[in-house]
């Protein structure tokens, strides 16, 4: 083997042979050529005296479909003539296992197997042994069958039937271990052909299971890429290198008012000639001449339109996003003004007002207002914190306040005790919201001056006990406010039922517990109570704390002349889950008109009660009819008479089974007569009597994709017929033509050769007349 190995083939046959070999190395070179060029087996042996009662067979080992890798040279014994041909053959194939335990075949890569015509492993290699996860024992004895994936096991037998006929096969695969393992194949069958006999297939394979996926996520990643650029809330576009414009979303065509068909191809600068005196032209051209991304806000007046761009350069140009900020524009402009706006009220608030550092409680800010009722200058403010206007007993409920309500951010009141500069105590309401101020996490807080007022609450405390025993243990939350909405009492169930303390109620406005959303139409309501002396308040969100708010539902009443109450007393009850049930069960019927509106199948769902099918807008698109509910029975007689007992005994035995998934096909027919296949998908609900109430599906029109399959489906027939006409007609004037040839060799010297070559020329028209017929049908398909 080392002395082999790295010679020419030509030279070491040269050697072997010794003379007279010219003849016999230009017969293998031109037979090698041959099988490289054609990439099929050699279809004759090549005899060699000077290796006795041996001849030699090549065939070729394939790297991918079509590259020719190596050539297998192998080597039976026998006389070469047609008799004994039939007498080796099953030599060869005993020849041929043997090949396969060179190393050549074992450390091949991929898999490398034989099959006899049968489909029976003859041979394999390791590469196939550790794909099969078996022993070589247990594949010999078995079929590929077995491990051929059941969906394309007609697809397997097809192609090996190909093969054993003399075609070569190409074809890819899904194949099971016999572990389970799940593969993709890419499968080269090649005829083994022994004296022009097919003796088995010749199997190379390749694991592309990795390919198939890497090109399934690319193909999901570009349908995912045009997904967003068509979903995305910011118009996007792209140019060429010349600034022809190669794509322009949906939200382009929005922003800009330009048709994606009327700017498609077209250099951007000549449709928009107004923005070329802009920042869009001076920054494009740089991103593209500086290879960087830009990003810049401009205003495009033709529009009127303030634009806020990304512009990115890329191998084929730059792509841009750009969405409308006008309206931030405007809103910053506004916020600037009502900064203004604030900072006036700020400081003219009759109410005393502070911002502090959240981390070191240090006062940055303070109002007048603050100022008068405290004592303090501002510059002493500016030098203090919040435990400096605290009792120092008090410094406690201060540091329990940061730590278990300020860290959260949210807006939040309570009633403390202030110290003031001369050292009286006063009782303060203290409202404060999270903010950012300077660059700090503060907060704004609004400190009511509550002591005149509490007080006077002390003398009412006495007359409210009674009051309280009445309500405090019943299901409703009690309280009374006075005409401007400011609580002057809640009962104490108001810890159970919303979990806050009733003095958390007391001196505040009911409107800073509403939700933003509500506050409006309660206003509304709470401003009729002037005049109205009962209404019954539409539901609506009560803040419980940190935002997070309850359904609420009020009956206010005017009592504000009668003695001891003297104000408008509600009612409340906490229907939290019924409205969120109302909510899940209104926004599922929102999700299913969005979803039956975007499908493109038609959806349809029965109700048992009512016998109704209720179908969406796709029955007019699809089917062309108008409305979109009709009967059972309607449905019924619109598909083809020759599909409804079809159809009727499939969904009757899944209602037998207490089956609920059905798929079903079947025609039915549009509104003007035609039929349609339908593929109909769905499910059918079940009572706990087992009894079928409703039943929802979709309908999906394979009308296209049914008469492709029977056209595949009659090309096929048409091509098989003209295979077994191949096979048949020609191979028996053929085989004539070859009988009269080797009979005119044999009577090279006997006279009268006229009638032998007659014969021979009848043969040689039968075969004429059949390969036309071949190819006219071949023209036909």
């Amino acid at each position: 083997e080392g002395e082999l190995l790295g010679q020419s083939y030509f030279t070491f046959l040269g050697h072997q042979l010794k003379k007279d070999n010219t003849e016999i190395v230009s017969l293998v070179a031109s037979e090698l050529e041959r099988i490289i060029q054609s990439k099929l087996s050699s279809n004759y042996r090549i005899e060699f005296p000077s290796w006795g009662n041996q001849y030699a067979e090549f065939f070729p080992l394939f790297e991918g479909k079509t590259d020719v890798k190596y050539l297998v040279q192998t080597f039976v014994k026998g006389h070469h003539n047609v008799v004994d041909d039939r007498m080796f053959m099953d030599q060869n194939r005993v020849a041929l296992e043997n090949d396969f335990q060179h190393p050549l075949f074992n450390d091949y890569p991929d898999p490398v197997f034989t099959l006899d015509v049968h489909g029976n492993f003859l041979s394999a290699n390791n590469a196939l042994l550790e794909l099969a996860e078996c022993s070589k024992e247990e594949l010999l004895q078995q079929s590929f069958v077995p491990f051929v994936n059941p969906t394309d096991l007609e697809k397997a037998v097809e192609h090996f039937q190909g093969a054993i006929k003399g075609v070569p096969q190409y074809f890819n695969v899904n194949v099971i271990s016999t572990k389970g393992t799940h593969r993709t194949l890419d499968i080269a069958n090649l005829p083994l052909v022994i004296n022009k006999e097919v003796i088995g297939v010749y199997v190379i394979a390749r694991d592309i299971t990795e390919a198939i996926r890497s090109r399934e996520v690319a193909k999901e990643y570009n349908d995912r890429i045009y997904s967003i650029l068509e979903s995305i809330i910011d118009g996007f576009f792209a140019v060429d290198e010349n600034w022809n414009v190669t794509y322009w979303n949906k939200q382009a065509e929005h922003i800009l008012s330009m048709k994606k068909e009327n700017i498609l191809g077209k250099n951007l600068w000549d449709v928009y000639q107004d923005a070329i005196s802009l920042k869009f032209y001076t920054e494009y051209h740089r991103a593209v001449s500086e290879n960087i991304a830009v990003r810049f806000d401009e205003y495009f007046p033709p529009l009127k339109l303030w634009i806020e761009v990304s512009a990115f350069p890329s191998r084929d140009g730059l792509s841009v996003y750009f969405k409308d900020i006008t309206f931030r524009k405007e809103a910053e402009a506004l916020v600037r003004s009502e900064k203004e706006k604030y900072l006036t009220l700020f400081n003219l608030s009759p109410v005393p007002q502070w911002v502090y550092d959240v981390e070191t409680l240090q006062f940055l800010d303070v109002n007048d207002a603050a100022i008068q009722q405290y004592g303090y200058s501002r510059s002493e403010f500016l030098n203090m914190t919040l435990n400096d206007i605290r009792p120092d007993q008090d410094v406690w409920i201060l540091q329990d306040i940061v730590k278990t309500k300020l860290t959260k951010g949210a807006s939040n009141s309570s009633i403390v005790r202030h110290k003031k500069k001369d050292g009286k105590i006063i009782s303060v309401s203290v409202d404060g919201n999270s903010m950012p101020f300077e660059g700090k996490d503060a907060r704004m807080v609004l400190a009511f001056d509550i002591t005149t007022k509490l007080k006077a609450e002390q003398v009412l405390e006495a007359s409210e006990r009674r009051f309280r025993a009445l309500v405090q243990d019943g299901s409703d939350l009690i309280a009374i406010l006075d005409l401007n909405g400011v609580y002057k009492y809640v009962s104490a169930n108001s810890r159970p039922i919303l979990g806050i303390e009733p003095a958390g109620f007391i001196g505040k406005s009911v409107f800073t517990f509403i939700h933003e959303a509500d506050v409006e139409f309660f206003r509304e309501g709470f401003k009729m109570l002037r005049t109205t002396k009962r209404i019954h308040m539409p539901p609506f969100r009560f803040d419980v704390g940190g935002k997070q708010y309850r359904w609420i539902d009020t009956i206010f009443t005017n009592m504000m002349d009668e003695t001891g109450v003297e104000g408008l007393v509600a009612n409340s009850r906490d229907i939290t889950e019924a409205m969120l049930d109302k909510i899940r069960a209104e926004e599922s019927v929102k999700r299913y008109e969005m979803m039956s509106e975007a499908t493109s199948d038609v959806i349809w769902d029965w109700d048992a009660n009512t016998d109704l099918v209720t179908w969406n807008r796709g029955i007019k698109r699809i089917f062309g009819y108008d409305q979109v509910e009709y009967s059972y029975a309607w449905w019924l007689d619109r598909i083809n008479p020759e599909d409804v007992l079809h159809v009727t005994t499939h969904i009757q035995s899944l209602v037998d089974k207490l089956e609920p998934k059905f798929e079903v096909e079947y025609r039915f027919r549009c509104m003007d007569g035609n039929y349609k296949h339908v593929l109909d998908r769905g499910f059918i609900m079940f009572d706990q009597k087992g009894f079928p109430y409703r039943m929802t599906g979709s309908m999906e029109d394979i009308t296209q994709r049914k008469a492709y399959t029977e056209k595949i489906e009659g090309q096929n027939r048409r091509l098989l017929d003209i295979s077994q006409l191949q096979s048949h007609y020609v191979r028996a004037p053929l085989s004539q033509i070859m009988a009269l040839v080797e009979l005119l060799k044999a009577e090279q010297q006997v006279a009268g050769n006229e009638e032998t070559l007659t014969y021979l020329s009848q043969a040689a028209e039968r075969l004429d007349a059949v390969i036309k017929d071949i190819i006219k049908n071949t023209e036909d398909n």
